[in-house]
C-alpha cells in the first residue's frame, strides 16, 4: 500500500514537472492581447486609409489597453504591405487593415504575379466600411460634370491623362474610358496625395479618388460623380455613376481586417468583437461620416471570405472589360 502511495505521488510530482516545462500557451490559452499589436496598412501616411487605420489602431488600445503600432508600407497598390502580413507569425499580433477590393479583388487581375495567395494566405477577421470612389478635376477646373469631362477628353484625344495610385483609381478609369470613348493615359503615382498634387499642378486632367481625400470644408479637388450605381447617404448630394450617365457602373472600396493564414480562433473571434464595437459606436458612426465612408459591421470569418471569393470574380469582370494589361 505504501509503495502505491509512494508511485502516485511521484506521478503527481511528474506530472507537475512537466507542466511547468511546457511553453507559455500550452495547457493554458494566453489572454489576447498581451502585448502590443502591429498593423499593417498599404497606403502611405496622411491618406484616407492611414486615417482609418490610425482611428481604428486607437480603438483597439482603448479596448484592449495594448498599444497598436501603425506601420506604413507604401507599394505596389498594396502588395508589399500584404506579403509583409503573410510572412508574420499567425499570432493576432500583426494586423492587417486594407481595401479588400483592392488587395485581394482586384490585384489578382492587375498583376502577372503577386507574391500571396487572396484567400489561402489570410485569416479574414471582420468588415470595416465601404468608401465610394469619386470622379474628380482640379478645384478651378470649369468641367462641372462627367459628361463635360468626357468632351473634353475626346477633344484632347491621346494627349489627355489621368492619375492612379491604386487598383480601384486604375480600373475605373480604364472602365470609363472603355465606356466613353475616352482615350486619356494612365500614369501611376505611390500615393493618393501624390496624384492630387499632379492634379492640382496640371500634369493630369482627372483621377478617381476616394472621398476621404477629397471631402472636406477646404476640397482637393472637384467632384464630378461617383464610381458606384446609387448615391451615397455620407455624400447625397454628390450624383451616382448611373446619374452621370454611366450604366452598369459600380467599382467601390470596401475594407476590414485580417491575419495571417492559421490564426487562432479564439484571437480572430476577440480581435472581431472588439472591431464590431468599435464600427457600431456613435462616435465611428460620426468619424465615418466626415471622411465619407459608410460602416459595414459584422461580416466576419468565412463570410467575408465568401464576399471576397464574389468580389474577386466581378473586379476579375470589370478589368477584363476595362482591358488593363497585368503589370
Amino acid at each position: 500500500m505504501a509503495q502505491r502511495h509512494m508511485q502516485s505521488a511521484l506521478g503527481a510530482l511528474l506530472v507537475t514537472g512537466l507542466v511547468a516545462l511546457m511553453p507559455a500557451g500550452v495547457g493554458a490559452q494566453e489572454v489576447y492581447p498581451s502585448r502590443n499589436i502591429r498593423m499593417i496598412v498599404g497606403y502611405a501616411t496622411g491618406t484616407g486609409p492611414d486615417i482609418l487605420a490610425r482611428f481604428i489602431s486607437e480603438a483597439i488600445k482603448k479596448a484592449s489597453g495594448k498599444t497598436v503600432i501603425v506601420e506604413n508600407k507604401p507599394g505596389a497598390l498594396t502588395n508589399i504591405a500584404a506579403q509583409a502580413v503573410v510572412a508574420a507569425k499567425p499570432d493576432g499580433y500583426t494586423v492587417f487593415i486594407t481595401a479588400g477590393n483592392s488587395t485581394f479583388a482586384a490585384n489578382p487581375w492587375l498583376f502577372k504575379t503577386i507574391p500571396f495567395d487572396p484567400i489561402k494566405d489570410f485569416t479574414p477577421v471582420t468588415s470595416l466600411i465601404k468608401t465610394p470612389f469619386a470622379f474628380a478635376v482640379p478645384v478651378d477646373s470649369p468641367i462641372n460634370s462627367v459628361a463635360e469631362l468626357t468632351r473634353v477628353l475626346k477633344e484632347k484625344g491621346t494627349k489627355a491623362n489621368y492619375a492612379y495610385a491604386n487598383s480601384i483609381s486604375l480600373a475605373a478609369s480604364e472602365l470609363y474610358k472603355q465606356k466613353t470613348g475616352v482615350e486619356a493615359l494612365g500614369v501611376g503615382y505611390k500615393s493618393i496625395p501624390d496624384s492630387h498634387a499632379a492634379l492640382a499642378a496640371g500634369d493630369v486632367d482627372f483621377f478617381v479618388s476616394d472621398l476621404t481625400f477629397v471631402l472636406g470644408p477646404n476640397p482637393r479637388a472637384k467632384i464630378l460623380a461617383l464610381t458606384v450605381a446609387e448615391r451615397s447617404p455620407v455624400a447625397p448630394e454628390i450624383p451616382s455613376a448611373r446619374e452621370a450617365g454611366l450604366e452598369g457602373f459600380d467599382l467601390g472600396a470596401w475594407w476590414g481586417i485580417w491575419l495571417p493564414a492559421g490564426a487562432p480562433q479564439n484571437v480572430v473571434d476577440t480581435l472581431a468583437d472588439i472591431v464590431d464595437a468599435a464600427v457600431a459606436s456613435e462616435d465611428s458612426r460620426k468619424f465615418f461620416a466626415t471622411v465619407g465612408n459608410q460602416p459595414w459591421k459584422g461580416v466576419r470569418g468565412e463570410a467575408l471570405k465568401q464576399y471576397t471569393i464574389d468580389e474577386m470574380k466581378k473586379w476579375g469582370e470589370a478589368i477584363k472589360i476595362a482591358k488593363v494589361e497585368p503589370q
